[in-house]
């Protein structure tokens, strides 16, 4: 019975969400403002939604406490930092997070995919080590459109950074008992 109410409770958000929602707190950035590439000495990390599943619930993301902004269905934001390691996160019903080592003047790619929760998405990092061909790498690029934060998106990491951190503290204890080869890492050397 309960398993049943569940997968009509998924079905109903899948189907309303089919089409993707846009966030809120992201504006789109224009055609000709796109990032590619990182500045002279930065990394610039591309994290993407290619699937429209899951589409009626947002995943925000973060470097370690930083919010990097709210990601939907068919949306990407690129993320310029500084060089090294990096722990990000994404939050949805749940936390899960992915280890980088970023080197400098490249660019990675890291999907985020969205997977069943027991009330709304759950999501997991992909990330980009070589694992697809450039050909699909170039698809899901060319069928996302790259927005980045604006003022409300500020306003709203304001405003629920305490249960931010209480979702990071809940699961990154269980990320770091993983086995490393469970874990996500974007490697090194899969910059561009």
């Amino acid at each position: 019975m309960y398993r049943h109410i569940v997968l009509s409770v998924w079905l109903v958000i899948f189907a309303l969400g089919a089409g993707g929602c846009a966030s809120q707190h992201m504006k789109p950035v224009p055609e000709n403002e796109v990032v590619t590439k990182p500045s002279a000495g930065k990394s610039l990390v591309i994290f993407l939604r290619p699937s429209s599943f899951g589409g009626a619930i947002q995943s925000t993301l973060y470097d370690n406490d930083e919010y990097i902004g709210t990601l939907s269905a068919k949306k990407q934001i690129a993320y310029e930092t500084q060089p090294g390691e990096h722990l990000f996160m994404v939050v949805g019903e749940s936390a899960d997070f992915m280890r980088a080592n970023l080197l400098a003047d490249k660019t990675y790619y890291a999907a985020v995919v969205a997977r069943m929760g027991v009330w709304k998405a759950r999501f997991s990092f992909r990330p980009q080590n070589g694992q697809i061909s450039q050909e699909e790498m170039q698809q899901w690029i060319a069928g996302t459109q790259q927005v980045r934060i604006d003022d409300t998106g500020l306003a709203w990491a304001k405003e629920n950074a305490g249960s931010i951190k209480e979702k990071k503290a809940e699961y990154l204890p269980q990320w770091e008992a993983k086995s490393d080869g469970s874990k996500q890492i974007l490697e090194a050397g899969s910059g561009q």
